[in-house]
């Protein structure tokens, strides 16, 4: 359905991807309608196309039309992922899922691709029994029926989205799946071999959504499900309505990373129920979603967690500002980044996120933190269903403050830099963004101690009360310090706190290895083949694959050899070209938009 914003309206332009239209009908007068379809390449890295469609009449403002397209997908459609058996958990039936964010709807419908429009959907998914499939909306129906050519039972399942949602959260799911509920208006959907495991990892959701629920708006949804994705899924999490993807890497045993789907709750509020209206002014979504992330991770775990996810975020912030900066691409270090000729999907970065949060931060230092939880609301309910720009988020949080904080008001907003804070690049000066206490210096002191002295400190044994977040920071600054780190200090390390056998959280490992594998440490680097033969998340192995690069090229590309079965195509053809390349350094981009950085890779044949 189209209503016509204005009159004379003669024809409707939609986005495409290598969609093969069959038959386009105005389901009003039950004409055919001609149609068109332009290539373009406006990024240039992904093929675009206009499919343009010639209507019969002439709308009027306000008028609405019904069209139907008849159409089929292509098997190179970049939105849809084809897992293979072996990639699952059970290994006996193959699962399929699609991916649309930023731009990639358009490949398996033709429609306005772009976070500024919303609209409502319905879905019917036809599947061979036993698979279930499942949208990102309300189950409406399941009827199981027999399929007249094949004589197979197949399930018919129907769905309907009566919220308006943008393009990108349109998201399917079809597998071997049972569901759990795990609280009163939450749930998961994961493979029978792990849905046990997998709802007592994330039984904590009902709490998170009653904390956060508590300082924002109530929640529109109603429920509030999660799918555990196959091992190969390459990235973190997807916020999709009702169906949020997550990778199983986050599935530990102590919910020690169940903080990932803090973060997709927030979207809930923050993306999905309001949006930014085009990618340049992504941090709206991902900004105001890592703070009422840490909001939730503050009440519910306390100070220490909250101070220790504040400083991991600082560090990955700095490390792609130094990604950004080395490779000339300080345009990207802006919280407003001007994409002209780019593609959203070369943006996304940590920038967004914790650039976001520190101006959040920022201005909830201003105004008082009670002031700002009532400022969100206010923004909630403004753009509630909408998508909006950063200019109308300062317009309405200037109109705030004059309005509830009349006495101060001028105070307030004189310090407030709007430009520089949109348009600077770098780390932003006028914020705290240091995030230490006492626990974090330890750990800090603890990892500078090993590598100074190569041996560990008197009190080394503290390490092992470390929560997962301070080893991380552990393992973070030797990271940093990578240039300092040596043989003899990661075997202090080895023999104090045994993080080759022990260690089982993969944020923590990853590093280990990493760092094993540049420093040529023969016992971590023992281990590492088991650990990359049991994740497919790019963010944790592709930094492994690319030491071997630097390091030990023909080992690592055997080694690659014998485990690729077990990756996404995408992943793959990312770690190949790391090799073929003798690729010393990239860019380590993190959750879900690593994917979006393997398909730039994989459109244009090499790496900048």
């Amino acid at each position: 359905y189209f209503t016509a914003l204005a009159d004379g309206v003669k024809k409707i332009a939609l986005d495409a991807r290598d969609l093969k239209i069959k038959k386009v009908v105005n389901k009003n007068t039950g004409k055919d309608l001609a149609w068109v379809m332009y290539s373009y390449d406006y990024i240039s890295v992904l093929k675009n196309e206009q499919f343009v469609i010639s209507l019969d009449i002439e709308l009027k403002k306000g008028e609405r039309i019904e069209i139907e397209i008849e159409y089929a997908t292509s098997p190179s459609a970049t939105a849809i992922n084809w897992v293979p058996a072996n990639q699952t958990f059970g290994k006996d039936m193959k699962f399929m899922y699609t991916q649309c964010e930023a731009i990639h709807c358009r490949s398996i419908a033709p429609l306005q691709d772009t976070p500024g429009i919303k609209s409502t959907f319905n879905a019917t998914m036809t599947v061979e029994s036993p698979y279930v499939a499942i949208a990102s909306a309300l189950p409406v129906k399941h009827q199981e029926v027999i399929n007249e050519e094949t004589g197979k039972k197949e399930n018919v399942y129907t769905y309907m989205q009566k919220i308006p949602v943008p393009s990108y959260l349109l998201a399917m799911v079809a597998g071997h799946l049972e569901y759990k509920k795990v609280g009163q208006r939450s749930g998961v959907y994961a493979e029978p071999i792990i849905v046990n495991q997998s709802a007592y990892e994330f039984d904590e959701m009902d709490s998170f959504l009653n904390i956060i629920e508590e300082v924002l708006i109530p929640y529109a949804w109603g429920v509030y499900n999660v799918i555990i994705m196959p091992p190969s899924f390459p990235f973190g999490g997807m916020e999709n309505p009702y169906l949020t993807f997550v990778s199983p890497s986050i599935i530990i045993g102590d919910r020690s990373s169940a903080y990932v789907v803090a973060h997709e709750i927030c979207h809930s509020w923050f993306g999905n129920l309001i949006t930014n209206r085009n990618w340049t002014h992504f941090w709206l979504n991902e900004g105001f979603t890592q703070y009422s992330e840490r909001l939730i991770l503050r009440k519910h775990y306390g100070e220490n967690k909250y101070i220790c996810q504040c400083r991991i975020g600082m560090h990955d912030l700095r490390e792609s500002l130094k990604d950004f900066e080395e490779s000339g691409k300080e345009e990207c270090t802006k919280l407003f980044p001007n994409i002209y000729r780019a593609g959203p999907d070369d943006i996304m970065s940590d920038v967004a996120y914790e650039k976001g949060f520190l101006f959040l931060n920022y201005l909830e230092g201003l105004v008082g933190t009670r002031n700002f939880y009532k400022f969100l609301k206010v923004y909630l309910s403004t753009f509630a269903f909408k998508s909006l720009d950063a200019w109308e988020l300062k317009s309405t949080f200037i109109s705030f403050v004059e309005k509830y904080l009349p006495g101060n008001s001028t105070i307030i907003l004189n310090q407030i830099n709007w430009h520089k804070w949109y348009f600077g690049t770098g780390m932003p000066n006028d914020t705290n963004s240091d995030f230490l206490n006492d626990n974090i210096r330890q750990a800090l002191y603890m990892a500078d101690y090993y590598i100074n002295n190569k041996k560990g400190p008197e009190n080394f044994t503290l390490y092992k009360s470390f929560i997962p977040d301070l080893r991380q920071i552990f393992m973070s600054h030797l990271d940093t310090r990578e240039k300092d780190v040596t043989v003899e200090a990661l075997k202090a390390i080895e023999k104090d706190q045994n993080s080759t056998g022990s260690e089982t959280n993969p944020e923590v490992q990853a590093i280990w290895f990493k760092m094993g594998v540049l420093k040529k440490y023969s016992e971590a680097t023992a281990r590492t083949k088991e650990f990359l033969s049991g994740i497919g998340r790019m963010k944790y192995i592709i930094p492994i694959y690319a030491a071997y690069a630097k390091t030990n090229k023909e080992y690592g590309w055997n080694l690659y050899k014998e485990l690729k079965w077990l990756y996404h195509p995408i992943a793959r053809e990312l770690i190949e070209q790391i090799f073929n390349l003798s690729l010393i350094h990239i860019s380590e981009p993190t959750r879900r938009y690593a994917i979006s950085y393997a398909v730039f890779c994989l459109k244009k044949k090499n790496i900048t």
